[in-house]
């Protein structure tokens, strides 16, 4: 297949993944199809985001969001922890790094012109409470807000103790409406009781919430 033929299937795609490649060319995608991929990569005809992951050079990068790439780098994943607690405005400070959650082992990327990207692994029962989102034909997955604090509980429970002065270290929102119900129902999957007990004192001091059903 050459270069043009190649481009033509795949200008729709922002972004695409070697298995993406394997749908789209069916039987037309072979063993020189990733010989190709290499030497198109030296003529910057393909850009190479990570190993199997790509997008022409026609596609704007502006349009691409850091968190956007965030699922599509490391697989399956969410953004999470410190960068959707900033994103939610339940920490005020500003996070540059893409924290994210994953099945799998704990990981970190860099990629050129666009971010850092940190994964921390949590247990599969906890993997969930999560909307996918479409932006600019990218999708991309985030966290909602109680399953946020619930990660960073978790990945943080060894240096937490649950007093006030400990929360009040970590400068949480005290304005910020949250749905206790939907994060005592989130809990439950961690099957851990320091997470647990960590929850529950947010929800002490922190008693503001959303109106149920919202």
């Amino acid at each position: 297949m050459n270069y043009n033929t190649f481009y033509q299937k795949l200008k729709g795609y922002p972004l695409f993944s070697t298995d993406d490649l394997k749908m789209i060319l069916g039987t037309e995608f072979t063993s020189s199809t990733i010989i190709n991929l290499q030497n198109w990569q030296k003529k910057n005809q393909v850009i190479q985001l990570r190993r199997g992951l790509y997008f022409l050079p026609s596609f704007d990068k502006a349009k691409i969001k850091p968190d956007m790439l965030a699922a599509r780098l490391y697989e399956p994943s969410y953004v999470s922890l410190e960068y959707a607690l900033s994103y939610y405005g339940i920490i005020p400070e500003a996070v540059f790094t893409i924290t994210s959650v994953s099945t799998r082992k704990t990981a970190h990327f860099l990629v050129e012109g666009i971010g850092n990207y940190s994964y921390q692994k949590i247990k599969k029962e906890a993997f969930g409470g999560y909307g996918t989102y479409l932006e600019n034909g990218v999708s991309y997955n985030l966290a909602e807000p109680e399953k946020a604090l619930l990660d960073f509980f978790y990945l943080n429970r060894h240096l937490m103790d649950g007093s006030r002065a400990n929360f009040d270290s970590y400068r949480f929102n005290e304005t910020f409406r949250y749905n206790k119900t939907r994060m005592k129902e989130l809990v439950v999957y961690f099957k851990d009781k320091k997470t647990t007990y960590l929850s529950n004192k947010f929800i002490e001091f922190y008693p503001t919430k959303k109106k149920e059903g919202k």
